[in-house]
């Protein structure tokens, strides 16, 4: 691993094969968010949006843990402006919807817990893996504040009005078991090995075809807001796209070669 940062409240990392790696790093402070680890977001967000789309992009959280969510113990305003108090949360809602658009597939690996804003930001990610020994929470209202960084409209938009309002007012904890059966999670992985689990699977995207893995992720953040008619004219385009290189004919002499090999060895039985 080579890191292409280091700071003290957040690295940015390439593993190998092009896998980029963010990792919050505040562990004495559960890894909560601050001005200088948002700061710090921005700038690795800078590099991942304006280079070659990466295989895959893991967020993490150092020593074990994801995150609690903001610090309450530091002041979340800065400046004089009319949401000063906000301000903290003003910038975590860019990087929160800077991950969401951008076109590369991504995945938070969630050890220990996810609380607050930290959820927001998971749910930000196409993916959760999360350690069976993880937790999920949401409790603003316990803290005298409203939902923020997106939870509400990740909540409502994955399980409903109903159901994600029951977890916002009661504020309770949800266990990693019950936040996959509600379609939270992606996978289950063994603690202490979610981000190895999330490797793996980077390892494995774009063998193909790169270019289609980061059309198929602009094609997932299109599906959220159009309907069945745009999605089939946004496929004719990509599909024409990825048809036109050489990798989809690579392909099909793969698979040919494969199926031919498979025949030969069953007829050879």
């Amino acid at each position: 691993m080579n890191a292409v940062s280091e700071t003290p409240e957040l690295l940015f990392v390439h593993e190998d094969q092009g896998i980029a790696h963010i990792i919050l790093n505040r562990p004495r402070a559960r890894n909560t968010v601050s001005f200088a680890m948002w700061e710090q977001f921005s700038a690795a967000l800078d590099t991942l949006e304006n280079a070659t789309p990466a295989r895959l992009l893991i967020i993490s959280g150092a020593e074990g843990y994801f995150s609690s969510g903001g610090d309450v113990k530091l002041p979340p305003a800065r400046g004089e402006g009319a949401l000063a108090l906000a301000a903290r949360l003003e910038m975590g809602q860019r990087i929160i919807s800077r991950v969401r658009a951008l076109p590369i597939p991504t995945v938070a690996a969630v050890e220990g817990g996810a609380y607050g804003v930290a959820w927001s930001l998971a749910m930000a990610c196409d993916m959760i893996f999360a350690a069976d020994d993880a937790r999920f929470a949401a409790p603003f209202l316990e803290y005298g504040l409203v939902p923020d960084g997106g939870a509400a409209w990740f909540l409502t938009k994955q399980l409903g009005r109903a159901r994600a309002a029951e977890i916002i007012f009661s504020g309770r904890t949800l266990d990693a078991a019950e936040a996959l059966s509600l379609g939270i999670v992606s996978r289950l992985v063994a603690p202490g090995t979610a981000v190895d689990e999330a490797v793996a699977l980077g390892r494995t995207i774009g063998d193909g075809n790169r270019h289609a893995v980061e059309l198929t992720k602009r094609m997932l953040h299109q599906a959220e807001s159009g309907d069945l008619a745009a999605t089939h004219a946004l496929e004719l385009v990509y599909c024409h796209t990825c048809q036109a290189g050489e990798e989809v004919p690579r392909a099909r002499e793969r698979f040919k070669a494969r199926a031919a090999a498979k025949a030969a060895a069953k007829a050879a039985q």
